[in-house]
């Protein structure tokens, strides 16, 4: 006979609830509802198997994880949406097109389940329901995260949460970087860091173009250790507003201006030596002078190749950063890219050398 516990959160918090699960190793599926929303978690035995927000597709919330997580495009996700009905899954598709492998696919999945759980347990109100019944996955046991220990680290981020809840930035706000990521890497608040890895991987992320949201998802970290990282950059001043104005003198645990002056110098420098180039060439055209100046053999092409150079180590890392690997070949960045990579043939792109190391990938020009 089925066995159903059913209350209000405020009488019987979501807390005692897991409790009672994970002690008496219930399995079954958890239904609570509240003002934000449906969720439904599974349990096997007391372990947590999914915790997913209710939709009318199954896997909607997966897919739209997917789709957030910047795994697969989300115009390609359309199409596919597009070919089959609206109540069968879509995972199995997205899989079979090879757009997403089977661990990456478990690694959203997680990710989705600390994103439920993390905000479940900030509900206030609400009504919960637990239906004992047999669940079908394909987890091993030993791969289950008890209930128990599942509400005691999601009791302990909510805590934390609350504590810089007061700086959290909007969702919206763009930032970009003060520094150089070595520079960062090597600075008091980079070797304090307690999760220097995600520190450093949020670092990257914060482009002064993508919004805040864009960042979280895109680290895959989750909301609270993302968020935790991005007041911890805008502490010590790493991080800015796009729209912010600058100090007149930055602060003792910012990076010192001459390493922004030379960083800005760094990014325009191909762009002035362009057009430096451009203008004599003009000039030398334009002069009464019956012999034109010219310019050396092959300074703008090389130039021109530089400047391509540094747009393909940029695309490199930002495909690497939106994809969690580095790309095999400059072919396969610019499939990624699209547009906004440099218009080169397929001969032009494999005169550029392109290998991997322990600790990432080197890329060199053709004239290397």
């Amino acid at each position: 006979m089925t066995v159903a516990l059913h209350g209000n959160l405020q009488d019987f918090g979501i807390g005692e609830v897991f409790q009672l699960i994970g002690q008496q190793r219930k399995t079954g599926v958890l239904e609570v509802r509240g003002e934000q929303g449906e969720v439904e978690l599974r349990f096997d035995s007391g372990g947590v198997v999914a915790a997913v927000p209710a939709a009318e597709r199954p896997d909607a919330p997966l897919v739209e994880m997917i789709a957030r997580c910047g795994v697969v495009p989300r115009d390609r996700l359309n199409e596919l949406e597009r070919e089959v009905e609206a109540t069968e899954p879509l995972t199995p598709r997205i899989v079979g097109a090879g757009l997403i492998d089977p661990d990456s696919l478990r690694e959203i999945e997680d990710l989705l389940t600390r994103e439920t759980i993390f905000e479940l347990l900030r509900w206030e109100s609400g009504s919960f329901r637990f239906v004992a019944q047999p669940i079908a996955h394909d987890r091993p046991a030993e791969q289950l995260l008890g209930a128990e220990q599942v509400l005691m680290d999601g009791l302990r981020m909510v805590d934390e949460w609350r504590a810089f809840s007061a700086e959290l930035p909007a969702e919206h706000v763009v930032f970009r970087r003060r520094g150089s990521l070595e520079e960062y890497r090597h600075s008091p608040a980079g070797r304090a860091s307690p999760t220097l890895a995600e520190a450093e991987r949020i670092y990257m992320l914060v482009d002064g173009r993508a919004s805040v949201r864009r960042v979280v998802d895109l680290s895959r970290l989750g909301t609270f250790l993302a968020m935790r990282v991005l007041v911890q950059l805008v502490r010590s001043g790493w991080i800015e507003p796009v729209r912010a104005r600058r100090d007149p003198e930055p602060r003792a645990s910012a990076p010192p201006y001459s390493s922004e002056r030379r960083r800005r110098l760094a990014l325009i420098g191909p762009f002035v030596l362009l057009l430096g180039l451009a203008g004599i060439a003009w000039w030398g055209r334009a002069a009464p002078e019956p012999e034109p100046l010219s310019l050396p053999g092959g300074v703008l092409a090389q130039a021109r190749t530089r400047f391509d150079a540094a747009r393909w180590r940029s695309l490199l890392l930002a495909h690497r950063l939106a994809t969690g690997r580095w790309a095999g070949g400059l072919e396969e960045v610019a499939q990624w890219a699209g547009d906004a990579a440099p218009a080169l043939t397929r001969s032009e792109r494999d005169a550029y050398y392109l290998g991997h190391r322990g600790e990432g990938a080197i890329l060199l020009a053709p004239d290397r």
